[in-house]
């Protein structure tokens, strides 16, 4: 009688688990061949981000700050206002202008018409010619005295204008060195501006690796903190090294991105020996495990996990070194996050 309870026992478990629900379906992956090419091995510095053009933006007109536009972290576009000063008493002088400017056209018209009479009369020989100079050049002194009034005016407008402080480029408000309610005199910091169209990675570099440098060249430049890959450009290396370390500056241009600030560290991708033959794939390709870099192979539907050594990366290629790895093999781009050693796998367009 046991026997035949585990005997049901047994069958029962089987209707209930088949065989073929213990194994996975396949994991879709996407491939790329590997190619060759002769690059030149790279090696990671680590620099500080800087700003290459810093700005103590200062006003050309005194007068009381009535606004502050400006606060340290503002990305600002140029031309933005920084801080405004009260024009108060500059409109008030327009004013008095303008009434002066409609003064000046009545006179205007009144010696324009005495003019036009004159000249009549002294056609006929009723008027002297001594009063027909005299209104003549009364006219000419008026228009040049409406037309000091005029530049007068225009000197006011713009006196208006430069009352508010703009941005000179686009970029980063650094500090704020002025408050709403203090007086500012011409040539006075409002604040210090960084541009963000201007920033550098700076990097030590040792001396020997300087003849490998070539000012134009497209290096990959890693943000650590954003965790973001940017495409930078080598600019120039500075011609003093330092005695110690015996190691000089470079400098990489590189694209503002929200929320890089000065300082804050960068890994720079920096050729350091000569060309050479090397496997060329896509970085996409690369999984870390065990601590170091692998890839994943599809060998008869299954994915097999080789090691290698990264040599270069250059944008979103890398150069590697592997005895298992061959050119045109195919390698796992995308899907290569979830699989495991020896995983059934499929291949998907």
């Amino acid at each position: 009688m046991n026997s035949l309870r585990f005997a049901a026992c047994v069958i029962g478990l089987i209707t209930l688990f088949p065989a073929n629900a213990q194994k996975p379906p396949p994991a879709k992956v996407v491939v790329a061949a590997i190619a060759q090419q002769e690059i030149a091995a790279t090696s990671r510095l680590v620099g500080v981000i800087d700003f290459d053009r810093v700005s103590n933006v200062s006003g050309e007109v005194s007068g009381l700050i009535t606004a502050q536009h400006a606060r340290e972290g503002l990305v600002v576009k140029a031309g933005d206002p920084l801080v405004t000063l009260n024009t108060d008493f500059i409109e008030k002088d327009m004013e008095i202008k303008r009434k002066q400017q409609g003064q000046f056209n009545a006179d205007l018209q009144k010696l324009a018409a005495t003019l036009k009479r004159l000249e009549s009369l002294l056609q006929k020989n009723s008027a002297s010619r001594q009063a027909y100079d005299e209104a003549l050049y009364d006219h000419r002194s008026l228009v040049k005295k409406r037309e000091i009034l005029d530049l007068e005016l225009e000197r006011l407008q713009l006196q208006v204008e430069k009352s508010t402080v703009r941005a000179p480029f686009d970029g980063i408000v650094l500090e704020k060195l002025k408050e709403i309610g203090e007086w500012l005199d011409p040539g006075t910091a409002v604040c210090t501006l960084a541009s963000s169209n201007d920033l550098v990675v700076k990097a030590a570099i040792s001396e020997n690796m300087v003849r490998y440098q070539r000012p134009g060249e497209s290096l990959a430049v890693n943000v650590n903190a954003l965790d973001i890959q940017l495409q930078g450009t080598a600019e120039t290396i500075s011609p003093v090294a330092r005695q110690r370390s015996k190691s000089a500056t470079l400098r990489v241009t590189v694209p503002y991105h929200p929320g890089m600030i000065r300082n804050m560290s960068a890994t720079v991708e920096v050729p350091s020996g000569e060309t050479r033959l090397m496997l060329l794939l896509p970085r996409d390709a690369l999984v870390r495990s065990g601590g170091a870099d692998s890839v994943y192979t599809v060998e008869e539907g299954k994915a097999k996990l080789v090691s290698v050594t990264v040599l270069t990366r250059r944008g979103d290629q890398a150069g590697v070194a592997s005895p298992s790895l061959k050119p045109g093999m195919k390698v796992v781009i995308d899907g290569n996050d979830r699989l495991r050693p020896d995983q059934a796998v499929v291949v998907v367009e």
